[in-house]
């Protein structure tokens, strides 16, 4: 009978073997910790790329009009509100809202101050913030570094509609969120501002005119006469 002897296995050095298992243990540890970070998520890269291209086509607009419907919804009482009407704005912090629906109503700002006429209450009042108005300005002409400011995500209406969710990174103690309905080219169509008290602001835009070369003049406002000035 033939016995097969199998060659006896070369002995291995007492520190190869230790650190041949270091190096192991090392490797499972560092696969364990890669298995508890959270990976990019492909929904969070495409609203990042979307909120770059929304400012980016924004910002090469130096002014623009359209027709808006504003819808206002109050957390408290949980009533809407529904408002008419054509909006004016020119780089960098010029506006014009004149209401038509239900009720005549002219805000503008020139950059730098803000005046809010009701002409039915023969009242203005002037202030240096521009509250709901003032964030779609800064959204519409492109001036909010998005990314910088918010974090962005994307989320999907109840419609079954894909809009772009902007939360600020830093407690805003006017904004809770702002939601953005944009097109193919990056263009808004709509703005929907959540407020730390639960109210919803939606302004929602079309027949969109850019570029059109708007008078600084249509921005200042002139106070009528009798009418009471009210500093707010």
């Amino acid at each position: 009978m033939l016995l097969h002897l199998r060659p006896p296995r070369a002995p291995v050095p007492r520190g190869a073997a230790c650190y041949h298992g270091l190096v192991v243990r090392r490797i499972a540890l560092a696969a364990a910790l890669l298995a508890l970070l959270p990976l990019p998520s492909p929904a969070a890269g495409g609203a990042e790329a979307l909120a770059r291209k929304v400012e980016e086509r924004h910002r090469g607009l130096s002014d623009m009009t359209a027709r808006f419907v504003q819808r206002y919804r109050s957390g408290l009482i949980g009533q809407d509100v529904v408002e008419r009407g054509t909006m004016s704005l020119k780089r960098p912090g010029r506006m014009l809202w004149e209401y038509r629906d239900p009720e005549r109503k002219t805000f503008v700002s020139d950059g730098d101050t803000c005046w809010f006429y009701v002409p039915a209450d023969r009242q203005v009042i002037v202030r240096r913030q521009a509250g709901d108005r003032g964030v779609a300005l800064d959204l519409l002409s492109g001036r909010l570094d998005l990314l910088g400011r918010f974090e962005a995500g994307i989320e999907t209406t109840a419609a079954g509609r894909e809009r772009l969710r902007l939360v600020p990174r830093q407690p805003d103690p006017d904004v809770a969120a702002v939601y953005l309905d944009v097109d193919a080219a990056g263009r808004i169509l709509a703005i929907e501002i959540l407020d730390t008290q639960e109210n919803r602001s939606l302004f929602r835009f079309e027949n969109v005119r850019e570029n059109v070369g708007l008078p600084d003049s249509l921005f200042r406002f002139e106070v009528p006469k009798g009418v009471e000035v009210v500093t707010g």
